[in-house]
């Protein structure tokens, strides 16, 4: 062979070998375009609105930062344009309990189906977009009416209907530590998961446990509310086994601090129970929408994993939303970001709601013949505010009219039930209603002077009452720099020192006498008589005072400066 021959053939090779590389180039194209240079998906974007302690309120007449704010039509409103701005994000209404109960007369006469319709309305075709849990104050009725809200029926209570039947919840309720006493099971499913369009998303309830100490014993006789934080990490490893790990929780308990306008701050301080449930959460849990406390939260605290989980709370009585933002990686499931602002439902930021305005309506029409009934005047609005020794004007009138309903000696009214100011001018029978919306029996028992002064110092002693007490027939002076137990000094009876072995006759709600809020000195009463419901109470002791009406605090209770 020639070198000219040589060279040829190996320039044949070459080629040869060149093109072999081509072919196999397009070959593996497609194998590299479906493989590992193909762009990543898209992260899920979820946005929840959170709306917790809404108590049935309907109509206007709460106010926020000193502006008037809620109502449902403006609450509606508010809501239906955020999720019209949600850009395409899967959206969610959740509701952290107390979605009913100690509501203004527009829905709690008509057994809060009004405020039930009200969300039912804003799911529309789209009811597995809400999620609610029970709040202490579904319980206010018992546990029958309970399911009754939720699974729909008229039951037996003859009210008007707005939907006839009364079609139940839109939404789902899930709770994980509320169980029937007789067998151990749930009063509902724990926790619920949602396709968010890419990814999935789990919402676990729980109900504050501490909801037997602020309920009447009769109605939550047949449940038992278990420890929240281990009845919330129960169900994560079932809920991971199917893949999901953006968990949302449902937790009506909650905290405070300081109220800020913007999304999520680090660093925020938050004190309450709901701070140390919080600590104790499972790692994967990422948010945690609170409620109860009525009060601003919006921050991030660290669960058992150290991971920092988003907490809020939006205020109460429809006056505010949670806007929470939520960001899933969809190739392995977990949280990426958090974030939310606490949007306050001013009444000038918004056109309310149609639908929402014809459902008021329709409420005040049903409800009208007997709220709208003066009773009396006043010369000046009657107030919640306390002193700085804890008594208030309405505080005292309350007291008083309990106290006259039952010719006793003295009254005790805790200030947790006083749910609404009455306003200066005309009184009418809603407005004394929306006072005390809770239908509570007034009874009387008879005390010990000792018992007397025991109810006293239970407003410091550990575990701590979540309210205090105003009185009537009585005053007393205390001193706080003195060991809890021994911080009352004097106690005067109509003007007459305290007598410790004397018996007197002490006025209240059926909600104390069992030991509501804490006060369990007043199971030790006797010769129990029961009396007329609270708001009928208030109606008479009104209508017997000369007109205009005038309350204010007068020293009946005095703090050692």
């Amino acid at each position: 062979m020639t070198a000219g021959s040589s060279v040829s053939a190996g320039s044949s090779r070459r080629q040869a070998f060149i093109g072999l590389l081509v072919l196999l180039a397009v070959a593996l194209a497609p194998i590299a375009l479906s493989g590992c240079f193909s762009p990543d998906p898209e992260p899920v974007h979820v946005r929840i609105l959170a709306v917790n302690d809404f108590h049935g309120q309907l109509p206007d007449g709460q106010d926020l930062n000193g502006e008037p704010a809620g109502s449902a039509p403006v609450l509606a409103s508010y809501l239906e344009y955020a999720m019209a701005d949600a850009g395409g994000a899967a959206t969610f209404i959740a509701l952290p309990g107390d979605v009913v109960g100690a509501s203004p007369p527009e829905s709690g006469l008509l057994l809060d189906e009004p405020a039930m319709l009200l969300f039912n309305s804003l799911a529309g075709d789209c009811p597995e977009s809400m999620i609610a849990t029970f709040g202490n104050h579904e319980f206010d009725r018992g546990t029958d009416e309970l399911l009754r809200m939720v699974r729909g029926g008229n039951g037996t209570a003859n009210i008007t209907h707005l939907e006839d039947p009364y079609p139940g919840a839109a939404a789902e309720y899930v709770c994980s530590n509320v169980v029937w006493k007789t067998n151990g099971t749930l009063l509902a499913a724990p926790y619920t998961i949602r396709d968010a369009g890419g990814a999935k998303i789990a919402f676990i309830g729980a109900t504050t446990i501490e909801t037997p100490s602020i309920q009447k014993a009769t109605n939550v006789e047949e449940v038992v509310f278990r420890n929240e934080t281990e009845s919330i990490n129960r169900y994560v490893p079932e809920i991971q086994q199917q893949g999901v790990h953006a968990i949302v929780v449902l937790l009506h308990e909650g905290g405070s601090q300081e109220p800020y306008d913007g999304p999520t701050r680090e660093g925020e301080n938050v004190t309450g129970r709901v701070a140390g449930i919080v600590a104790g959460l499972d790692g994967d849990v990422d948010v945690v929408l609170s409620g109860h406390t009525h009060a601003f939260t919006n921050a991030y605290l660290e669960n058992a994993g150290k991971n920092p989980v988003l907490v809020t709370q939006a205020y109460s009585y429809s006056r505010a939303f949670a806007d929470v933002d939520i960001v899933i990686d969809p190739l392995t499931g977990e949280v990426t970001h958090t974030s939310a602002r606490i949007v306050p439902a001013y009444e000038n930021g918004t056109r309310p709601d149609p639908e929402a305005l014809s459902l008021l309506a329709i409420c005040e029409e049903a409800v009208g013949p007997m709220t709208d009934r003066v009773i009396t005047t006043t010369s000046a609005e009657i107030t919640r505010l306390q002193t700085d020794a804890g008594e208030s004007a309405l505080g005292n009138l309350v007291a008083d009219a309990q106290r006259a309903a039952m010719g006793a000696d003295i009254a005790f009214v805790t200030t947790g039930s006083l749910r609404a100011e009455i306003a200066e001018g005309n009184v009418t029978w809603g407005d004394l209603y929306a006072v005390q919306p809770f239908s509570s029996t007034v009874l009387s028992m008879a005390l010990t002077g000792e018992q007397v002064r025991g109810v006293l110092e239970r407003q410091w002693e550990a575990p701590l009452p979540p309210h205090n007490l105003a009185v009537s027939g009585l005053s007393y002076t205390f001193d706080e720099r003195k060991p809890a137990g021994s911080r009352i000094v004097e106690v005067r009876v109509n003007g007459t020192a305290l007598d410790p072995d004397a018996e007197y006759t002490a006025a209240m709600v059926d909600f104390l006498a069992t030991g509501g809020d804490r006060y369990t000195v007043f199971g030790e009463g006797r010769d129990i008589v029961n009396g007329p419901f609270d708001v009928d109470a208030l109606v008479a002791y009104m209508e017997s005072l000369p007109e205009p009406v005038e309350m204010t605090p007068e020293g009946r209770i005095v703090r050692v400066a």
